[in-house]
């Protein structure tokens, strides 16, 4: 039993000797011979995917080594020298519009106030509410155009764009539901008001001739001064949201659009005042109080939803 032993001792080492060898190759270039033993196998197949890993360079989503200016999908966000310029348009234009659309907002108000004009409170709502949007697309072009300098200059911070975007787009859901609820409960208030006048306005002022013609007046002089300003912003961020792809100039795009039919449909108006009747006037203003409550369910739709997951989707601009 003993000379039996070591026979089968023997036969497994020359067996275990006389297995092929194999050589692998590790990811630093080294090549390393090793026998099929299992426990030798393991650990170099070990060895061998411990160094891949450690070549994996992590993301962390506004926290990127390269800079602020990368998404989450890699690709960069740096600006080129064309799209700062376009930003500095877009800052400019939208500063101007605040001014302008608060003019017009004043005068719509003041006059529908005055002579109990229902469209000149819709046109005042609305151009209150393009007013917004321009200050909201102003404040983030600053934003933008600001990092976009810094960055340039000093090089990139780690996250400071996508917490300026995050705060932008917090205060851009904000304040636009705010304005969207506002326009709801005007677009229901002014309809009714609308319907009002038709049925009571010859009771309410026996004499209304001077009002129905001052009415007229700020109308045609708004619609045209308005149709022409807001026909300039239009195409600004028309050709801004095809240059850019932000969804915020997509959303201020749709409130110019608005704005641009609210001032035909008062026009119109104006004219069949003119050569008909002041019925036109009331009807004018039921059919903006409509569209003004669309237009609130929209922005209101438009904005919800969560902040951090549009970021992550890429959906910041």
């Amino acid at each position: 039993q003993g000379s039996r032993g070591r026979s089968i001792a023997a036969g497994e080492a020359h067996v275990h000797s006389s297995r092929p060898a194999r050589v692998w190759r590790c990811s630093s270039g080294r090549s390393r011979r090793v026998h099929q033993s299992p426990q030798v196998v393991e650990h170099a197949l070990r060895e061998h995917f411990l160094m891949d890993i450690e070549a994996i360079k992590p993301h962390v989503i506004g926290n990127s080594e390269d800079g602020p200016w990368e998404t989450s999908q890699g690709a960069k966000e740096s600006p080129t020298q064309k799209e700062l310029r376009f930003y500095l348009i877009v800052t400019l234009s939208s500063g101007m519009d605040i001014i302008i659309s608060g003019f017009m907002c004043f005068i719509a108000l003041s006059h529908g106030y005055a002579d109990n004009g229902v469209s000149l409170y819709c046109l005042g709502i609305q151009s209150f509410s393009h007013a917004l949007s321009s200050l909201l697309l102003m404040l983030r072009f600053v934003m933008e155009y600001r990092f976009a300098t810094a960055s340039a200059r000093a090089g990139h911070e780690e996250g400071l764009l996508y917490q300026g975007r995050r705060r932008s787009l917090q205060r851009e859901k904000y304040l636009n539901m705010f304005m969207g609820i506002v326009m709801l409960i005007s677009g229901i208030a002014l309809a009714i008001k609308a319907v009002r006048k038709l049925a009571c306005w010859d009771r309410w002022y026996l004499d209304h001739a001077t009002m129905d013609n001052d009415i007229r007046f700020a109308t045609i002089f708004l619609a045209c001064y308005g149709f022409v300003v807001h026909s300039v912003q239009a195409g600004v961020r028309a050709a801004g949201a095809m240059m850019l792809r932000m969804s915020i100039l997509r959303h201020s795009l749709l409130a110019s659009l608005v704005s641009l039919s609210f001032l035909f449909i008062l026009g119109i108006a104006a004219i069949f005042e003119a050569e008909s009747s002041w019925k036109a006037e009331p009807i004018a203003a039921l059919v903006l109080a409509v569209i003004a409550f669309c237009e609130g369910c929209r922005i209101i739709l438009f904005h919800l939803g969560d902040v951090d997951a549009k970021l992550q989707l890429n959906q910041g601009h």
